[in-house]
C-alpha cells in the first residue's frame, strides 16, 4: 500500500519551521558557546538565550523594513499593489518571530526613521537596498544560530526577501 505525503504550501511550511525553531528556541536555556557575546553589546541583551537574542536581532529588522515599506507605500500610493505582498512578507515573518522573543526584550539600538525620497524610481531603488541588506542580515543571523531549525527558520526568511529583491520593479 503505498502512503501519499500531504502537499504543504509555503504558509505551512513556515509555520512549521516556526514552530519546530521555537520549540527549540524554549530549549536552549543553557549557556551558549560565546555567540550571543560575538554580537555588539549595545545589540543583544546577555541574559537571553543566545538563539533568543538572535531573534529579538531579526525581529528588529523586519519590523524597521516593514515599517520602511508601509512609509514608502504611503509616499506612492501608484505603487501599492506591489509593495502590499513585501510588507505582507515582513508580517508573516514577524509573527514567526514573536512568540519567540519575550515580553520587554529588545534590542538596545532603535533604528533611525526611514526617510523616503521624494521621488518614486529613487525610494524604489532606496527601498529594494534596505531590503538586500535585511536579506544579508537574516543570512548572517542564520550562521549564528545554535538551533538548526532556528537557522533554516531564518535562512528561509532570507530566501524570502531574496526572491522578493530579484523580483523588484525596476521603475
Amino acid at each position: 500500500m503505498s502512503a501519499s505525503l500531504p502537499v504543504l504550501s509555503r504558509r505551512a511550511l513556515l509555520a512549521t519551521g516556526a514552530a519546530g525553531g521555537l520549540a527549540a528556541l524554549t530549549a536552549c536555556e543553557a549557556p551558549g558557546d560565546g555567540r550571543a557575546d560575538a554580537l555588539p553589546a549595545a545589540e543583544a541583551s546577555p541574559s537571553l538565550a543566545p538563539d533568543v537574542a538572535l531573534a529579538t536581532l531579526a525581529l528588529a529588522e523586519i519590523r524597521a523594513v516593514r515599517r520602511a515599506v508601509e512609509t514608502t507605500r504611503r509616499a506612492f500610493p501608484a505603487r501599492t499593489a506591489g509593495l502590499r505582498a513585501v510588507a505582507s512578507m515582513h508580517r508573516s515573518h514577524e509573527a514567526a518571530l514573536a512568540d519567540a522573543v519575550p515580553d520587554g526584550a529588545q534590542t538596545a539600538l532603535t533604528p533611525p526613521a526611514y526617510d523616503v525620497p521624494a521621488r518614486a524610481a529613487r525610494a524604489s531603488r532606496r527601498l529594494r537596498q534596505r531590503e538586500e541588506q535585511l536579506r544579508r542580515r537574516l543570512d548572517a543571523l542564520a550562521l549564528d544560530a545554535e538551533s538548526g531549525a532556528f537557522a533554516s527558520l531564518l535562512a528561509s526568511m532570507g530566501a524570502g526577501v531574496a526572491q522578493r529583491v530579484a523580483t523588484w520593479p525596476t521603475t
